[in-house]
């Protein structure tokens, strides 16, 4: 090993000691730098994406002209059979050679690093996922670097291994592209998959460090040093001969086994995501879900080639979920990518399973442009189809994908009855949302609250929005029969009634307090303000024009992340709505999902509903807005077994608010995911993938991070390189003095020891 590092030393000094090794460096890094900001600026966001995006097409290139001389110029200059007779072994020149040139690439690599720094200026960069994939371009240059070794061990002339190296490293990447896959029948194509660099080097620059994928890289750099050090045990021992013969049929053997851990490898475990929440590993839900799927399920993509920045960053992302979609479901799920824009085929299949051509916006330095496109999925099987007609978001995608797919591969569904605002007249919002949203797992009804009695017939959870004015005896009873036998129930309703023409909300009666009752819930008839966590509105001015102002009857419910139902919430937003009282329930039964801030009062009677008015300040403190209650969890059950969950808000998950607050949906179906015991669904919910913004806090400093790096690196490169080859020019040319001759014989001791 001791002979390894010293060849790779040498190898690494001679890169250095002449200007090839400082040429390939100033060139690589201003090209990569080049065109990551050039892609980086315009998507606005603080991530390294878009150089690993590119980094396999930059290396294609890179890393044959780094280590084509590795064994050909030895072997060229005849050098190579005068190493070999020194006492070292062929296995500690091919291993000496190889770390040379990787650790030449890792420095290359190294000398990027300026990049995340000033990314970090502008943006709070997640420095897990930095590292992860700072470890994936690492491990493909450990692959490549073994290719191009290889490829630099066949001849003598450079130029034939630069070639040869290139042709070899563009297959490797060619076999993992999407379209190659497409075409494949679905064994096949996992199989090209998992020997593509491509699908595996991916993953790690998402920030996702698997073990599969380190094997693959390790397995790829040991299957070509071994056919590189049969390329050079070929040149000593004689040709035809036994010893040659055994040889080759090792190499074989090792070839074809490291080939096999390749293609098993995929069953390893081990994985290590250093994303913010594990945002790209697929849940154990989705995977046991897309491991047991009865038959193929085929996922349609029909997207543009050209679309604007900021939709292909959720492109991007939407292939890296549905690559991991098609790896868990073992040959069972098919991607299939289409271009509506430009194949007539495409186009009319979009057109049937109902994905429309949007419109996008490009604005340019001097115009602005509307132009058409697609980014839309549609999960086929067994002849029914769900489509996301265009793909806004993929915060939420896993969990819409494995609706999708539960949806369509399994028969019995949960029945949910839902009080719509057509039967609930106090409520003033649509809830067409939620209702779609429950559709996509559940069989919704519709639930009547007249007078008489209200069917709940095989029914699994009850979700109202709002309380009518009073319960009829029957209806109480069948509710109280309902949760009695198990029956859970989610109820979101306020205790004001919101004015129609005038600004003052009055107080009433939530009827579904007398169910709440032995829970020891109830809902009071009162309006939270808080002036610390709230929204704003908008309000005119005496000039027309319009200026945000804090509203504290807008209240920002922080989550207490105490459940699955919360966990991945950080708040609500609740407008217009009511305190909970929890004095009464029994311990252990509750848990507080919801609440305010310790700057929080309530309004109690009658509430005047203008934002500029003076809200009290005596009697400030936290307040709980939602709770969920589990009679289960405490000993000696005596009253109803059914989960409730309990909002104080009768319309915070209507259409308009879900929509300006995308979060209050999610919590209402993690609520009903809860409510019927299927938890699985809260872990898929919603996850973040969308990197930090990049938000420099002047053009200047923007483009100072910018020049910085495209040309004030290679710059310093070159100014490091002039100064070290001209210090060595200077050494060459001192005259050549031997040891001995700095004290000849008889000289004179130093002045200093003659004293």
């Amino acid at each position: 090993m001791r002979a390894a590092w010293t060849i790779a030393r040498r190898e690494l000094k001679a890169l250095f000691d002449h200007p090839t090794g400082y040429i390939l460096l100033v060139v690589f890094i201003a090209v990569n730098d080049f065109l990551f900001f050039r892609q980086a600026y315009v998507m606005h966001a603080a991530s390294l994406r878009p150089m690993l995006d590119l980094l396999p097409w930059v290396f294609l290139f890179f890393v044959p002209a780094v280590t084509m001389r590795a064994l050909a110029e030895e072997s060229r200059s005849g050098t190579l059979e005068v190493v070999l007779a020194q006492p070292i072994s062929e296995a500690e020149l091919l291993a000496g050679k190889y770390l040379g040139q990787v650790l030449f690439l890792w420095l290359a690599l190294a000398l990027t690093l300026p990049i995340p720094v000033g990314l970090s200026i502008g943006a709070d960069l997640e420095v897990g996922v930095v590292v992860a994939q700072y470890v994936g371009a690492a491990l493909l240059s450990l692959g490549l670097g073994g290719v191009g070794v290889w490829a630099s061990s066949l001849s003598g002339n450079q130029i034939t291994a630069f070639i040869v190296s290139v042709a070899v490293m563009f297959v490797l990447v060619l076999v993992g592209l999407d379209p190659l896959l497409v075409g494949l029948p679905p064994v096949l194509g996992t199989i090209a998959a998992q020997l593509g660099v491509l699908s595996h080097f991916q993953n790690i620059a998402r920030g996702v460090i698997d073990l599969r994928d380190a094997i693959y890289f390790a397995t790829l750099a040991a299957i070509f040093l071994s056919l590189a050090y049969l390329a050079l045990m070929t040149r000593k021992l004689t040709p035809k001969g036994e010893t040659l013969k055994r040889l080759r049929l090792g190499v074989a053997l090792l070839v074809a086994a490291l080939v096999v851990v390749n293609l098993f490898g995929r069953r390893i475990g081990g994985r290590l995501d250093l994303t913010p929440g594990n945002a790209y590993t697929l849940s154990r839900a989705t995977k046991q879900l897309a491991g047991s799927l009865p038959d193929l399920v085929t996922i349609k993509v029909f997207a543009s080639k050209e679309l604007p920045a900021e939709i292909a960053l959720t492109q991007r992302d939407l292939r890296d979920v549905l690559s991991d979609y098609r790896s868990a479901g073992k040959g069972k799920v098919r991607v299939v990518y289409g271009d509506p824009a430009s194949d007539s085929t495409a186009r009319d299949d979009a057109r049937n399973v109902g994905v429309p051509a949007v419109q996008f916006n490009v604005v340019g330095r001097a115009e602005l442009q509307v132009k058409e496109g697609y980014l839309g999925i549609a999960l086929q099987y067994a002849g029914q189809t769900r489509t996301i007609p265009f793909v806004q978001r993929t915060d939420d995608l896993e969990y819409r994908l494995s609706s999708f797919i539960r949806a369509l591969t399994v028969k019995d569904r949960p029945k949910v009855a839902l009080a719509t605002p057509a039967e609930n007249p106090q409520v003033g919002g649509s809830f067409q949302s939620l209702r779609e949203a429950l559709s996509e797992n559940y069989e919704v009804q519709s639930l009547y609250l007249g007078p008489d009695s209200a069917r709940l017939d095989s029914v699994r959870v009850l979700v109202v929005a709002g309380s009518p004015d009073s319960l009829s005896d029957l209806q109480r009873q069948q509710f109280a029969d309902f949760l009695a036998d198990g029956g859970s129930a989610l109820f979101m309703a306020g205790g004001m009634e919101l004015p129609v023409r005038t600004p003052f909300a009055t107080a009433r009666r939530v009827a579904w307090n007398e169910l709440l009752e032995p829970y020891g819930v109830s809902v009071r008839s009162d309006m939270v303000y808080d002036l610390a966590s709230n929204e704003r509105v908008a309000m005119p001015t005496q000039f027309g024009m319009r200026v945000l102002v804090q509203y504290p009857y807008w209240v920002r419910a922080l989550s207490t992340h105490a459940s699955a139902i919360n966990q991945e919430s950080d708040g609500i937003f609740l407008p217009w709505s009511s305190s909970l009282d929890t004095s009464t329930a029994k311990p252990g039964t509750l848990t507080p999902l919801f609440v305010t801030s310790r700057a929080a009062g309530v309004t109690v009677g009658q509430a005047f509903l203008e934002p500029t008015q003076r809200f009290p300040t005596d009697s400030l403190s936290p307040r709980v807005m939602g709770l969920q209650v589990n009679p289960l969890a405490a000993d000696g059950v005596t009253g109803p077994k059914g989960r409730v969950v309990v909002i104080g808000s009768s319309d915070f998950a209507s259409d308009r608010n879900a929509q300006n607050a995308p979060e209050n949906l999610s919590v209402v179906l993690n609520a009903v995911d809860w409510l019927g015991q299927d938890e699985s669904l809260i872990s898929i919910r919603a996850k973040v993938r969308t990197p930090p913004p990049l938000v420099f806090s002047s053009d200047t400093l923007r483009d100072g991070v910018k020049y910085a790096n495209v040309f004030g690196v290679p710059v310093l490169l070159i100014v490091v390189a002039a100064v070290h080859l001209w210090r060595r020019r200077q050494l060459s040319r001192r005259p050549y003095r031997p040891a001995d001759a700095a004290h000849p014989a008889g000289a004179a001791e130093p002045s200093g020891r003659a004293a």
